[in-house]
């Protein structure tokens, strides 16, 4: 202990000695005040490099790196990347010896390293996607997932199948489609034929929005599309792929342990235990999902840290309290780390059980790291050992850096970590031997106000941006809830799981749902309390950057330089106070249009009424970034209403000219003549005033904006026009040379966009591929 406080010693006096000639003449040169603030400000830096807190740091630039992969106009070139990464980790390691230029290096090092693996992860997995719309046509494939999805009371199923064959696909063909069917979903493992409509996979609903076919692509999807009929079992061309053996055994098993639940509980309650044993969320209604959402709980119905913890951790338990039984054992044997195993094969069959998903293998991670560190005698959740585990899940699959689920649970966990070191040992040291049980009680009351506060504001920024909506009563939720998810839900839920093959798990099931229906009732009171669900404009990425900058600075550093926080913070509020929102919105089909009024609010018009549009995936995700929660609940009442006939439609925009739709070539005389901006998918008159936004009937111009600027409109595609990357569909003129290569024609529809929607057919006319 002795010669480890000295080693670290050494390294923090090491530190300062190499870091204090430069503070003067740097940051302050000729100026005796400032030199002495640059001064400090040097010695807490020195501090915190010698205390050895710069790898802290390390996960940070790696998700830099990857953030500027995303962020490049183009497909940067792995050999570049991975040499500069090689480079600059020759560097680090020449100097190591001097703490300065390592330290700088290093960063720069991670920086570069996760930039080059982002790239070397998407070589790796590159695969085809469907540059153009094919309606109605035939797929086969392998079912690799199928869930079932319920929606206005209706209920769908979603597969994702291996193609073996596509019509009228062309060469390459997508590796993997994924088809909305009516009804139930056929299963796991079948091979299957169905008829669809297939696009590529969705952009952003609007610029700077969350960009779906980003998403598809990295979850190996070539297309998105629905279904005509139901899907029908076709002979499989080959053998069954043997991962697909225990993916349709697992979906067995998880149907039935559904079956199981849902014989004893029934409704609601019967749906939400089966999301939180097996992961499948299909039975959720969605006015159930809202209320959680409104209150603030909507975490609890998805597996995540939380679930993958309390597992981990009633197992734990109860097998220290088995393993206690035996004083022989227990006082010669380090019963603590056996414990952990079983913990640990817990941790491992929820993680099979729940679906394997992205975010569920996050949470395994971060639980397997502290059940190690429990075994192996070392602190068991530490910022080292979060740090250990961003790293390993940014390298495994860089994309995740973009995942609305990663981004929370980071935040929140390295939040709640900083939080137990600053405050815990306190709480925990406040009680002893000669507590009364009220004291106990105390501390379990102020560690959950603490945790959900702390955990709360760290992941509000997050839940901003990407869903434009604050739960201001979460707190009193989470609170109220808690106890009952880590006391009744989830214990009898892992009990019942435990049970089920002697048959004795009925009880178990009957005893979470008594805890679910008291969560639900929780959920139900706080979502009906007066302005619950609030919303917020959307804000643009530089602030997210400049809040997570601000998180990191304020849990990771530990003298002066914390104050960094709030000036990053205050940064990101400042370019946030005015974002840019659009005067005008148009869907990648040119069904739906919304236009910003007189009252600088967005109305919405398009060929069906204004409820119908609302609905829509590109209404609700523009009303959404506006933050207009009330437009949402009640479209028709709260938004100006379009004049519409059988031709098309107008409204007046913030300068008080009119924007029209045109739904039939009929109008387009009348509407180049009347409107200043003009949305067709038809060629518009040669002489037309009008400024035209062209929409290609098949989707292929993507979602569009427009700003009216005083030198004029200003167009903005949600995916910027010239950027070429491999989740975006292939260019016109790059797909007509393939064409000409491929043995099989690639046919797109209509590439010109000049065909007229009344004369296509009624498989045409049909609404967009799913999104």
């Amino acid at each position: 202990m002795v010669d480890e406080q000295g080693r670290q010693h050494g390294a923090r006096s090491r530190a300062i000695a190499a870091v204090r000639p430069l503070a003067g003449p740097i940051l302050a040169p000729g100026l005796p005040g400032l030199r002495k603030l640059g001064a400090g400000l040097a010695l807490d830096l020195a501090r915190e490099v010698g205390e050895r807190r710069g790898f802290l740091w390390l996960p940070v630039a790696f998700a830099i790196g990857v953030g500027l992969y995303f962020g490049a106009a183009r497909e940067p070139s792995t050999i570049a990347a991975s040499a500069l990464t090689a480079l600059l980790m020759a560097l680090a390691l020449a100097v190591r010896s001097r703490a300065v230029a390592f330290h700088l290096l290093a960063g720069l090092a991670a920086i570069a390293a996760g930039f080059a693996l982002a790239t070397l992860h998407t070589a790796r997995i590159a695969h085809p996607v469907l540059p153009t719309q094919l309606v109605a046509a035939e797929v086969s494939g392998f079912v690799e997932r199928a869930e079932l999805r319920t929606k206005d009371g209706k209920q769908n199923g979603r597969i994702v199948l291996r193609v073996t064959a596509l019509e009228r696909a062309g060469e390459p063909r997508p590796e993997r489609v994924r088809v909305t069917v009516p009804g139930t979903p056929p299963t796991v493992g079948s091979h299957v034929t169905v008829r669809a409509t297939l696009g590529p996979p969705p952009g952003p609903a609007y610029p700077g929005g969350y960009d779906f076919g980003r998403d598809a692509w990295f979850d190996g999807i070539g297309a998105t599309g629905f279904a005509f009929g139901k899907a029908r079992e076709s002979a499989a061309p080959v053998a069954v792929p043997p991962t697909l053996g225990f993916a349709a055994w697992l979906d067995e098993v998880r149907a039935a342990m559904a079956g199981r639940i849902t014989a004893v509980l029934s409704g609601d309650t019967g749906a939400i235990a089966v999301a939180l044993v097996t992961g499948l969320r299909g039975g959720v209604s969605e006015s159930v999902e809202e209320v959680m959402r409104v209150s603030g709980l909507s975490h609890i119905l998805s597996i995540s840290g939380l679930h993958m913890a309390l597992v981990a951790t009633t197992t734990f338990i109860l097998a220290r309290a088995l393993l206690a039984l035996w004083p022989a054992l227990a006082l010669r044997w380090p019963i603590k780390a056996y414990a952990a195993v079983p913990a640990i094969a817990a941790a491992t069959f929820y993680l099979v059980l729940s679906g394997n998903e992205v975010p569920t293998q996050r949470s395994y991670l971060m639980t397997l790291l502290v059940l190690v560190g429990v075994m192996l005698g070392r602190p068991a959740l530490t910022l080292r050992t979060l740090a250990i585990a961003a790293m390993i899940v940014l390298a495994a699959a860089p994309a995740t850096l973009l995942d609305p689920g990663t981004q929370m649970s980071f935040a929140a966990t390295l939040a709640l970590v900083a939080a137990h070191e600053a405050f815990g040992r306190r709480l925990i040291n406040s009680v002893g031997a000669s507590t009364p049980v009220g004291g106990y009680a105390l501390r379990y009351v102020g560690a959950l106000l603490v945790t959900s506060l702390v955990a709360g504001l760290a992941t509000a920024p997050y839940a901003a941006f990407h869903f434009q909506r604050l739960a201001p009563f979460s707190l009193l939720a989470n609170l109220a809830a808690a106890p009952l998810v880590s006391l009744i839900v989830m214990p009898f839920g892992l009990l019942g799981a435990l049970l089920l093959p002697f048959g004795w798990d009925g009880p178990a099931w009957s005893a979470m749902g008594f805890g679910i229906d008291g969560m639900s009732y929780i959920a139900a009171t706080v979502a009906a309390m007066p302005d619950a669900d609030r919303g917020l404009p959307a804000f643009p990425l530089a602030t997210l950057i400049l809040f997570s900058l601000a998180l990191a600075c304020l849990c990771l550093l530990r003298t002066r330089l914390v104050l960094i926080a709030p000036v990053l913070a205050a940064a990101g509020l400042w370019i946030g106070a005015s974002p840019d929102r659009p005067d005008l919105l148009v869907d990648a089909t040119g069904k739906t249009v919304a236009v910003r009024g007189l009252d600088g609010r967005l109305a919405l018009m398009g060929d069906r009424p204004t409820a119908v549009l609302a609905s829509r995936f590109a209404g609700e995700q523009w009303l959404g970034a506006e933050g207009d929660r009330a437009a949402l609940a009640a479209p028709g009442a709260q938004m100006a209403a379009p004049l519409c006939d059988r031709l098309g439609c107008t409204l007046p925009m913030t300068d008080g000219r009119n924007a029209a739709l045109s739904l039939s070539r009929d109008s387009l005389v009348d509407d180049c003549r009347l409107a200043a901006v003009l949305v067709t998918p038809f060629e518009p008159p040669e002489d037309c005033a009008a400024y035209v936004v062209r929409i290609a009937p098949d989707g292929s111009s993507g979602a569009q904006a427009l700003h009216l600027a005083a030198d004029g409109p200003q167009l903005v595609r949600g995916r910027p026009e010239g950027v070429e990357r491999p989740w975006l569909p292939m260019p016109r003129e790059k797909l007509a040379n393939a064409a000409a290569k491929s043995p099989r024609p690639i046919t797109p529809i209509d590439p010109a966009g000049t065909a007229d929607t009344e004369t296509l057919s009624p498989e045409q006319a049909s609404p967009a591929p799913d999104q």
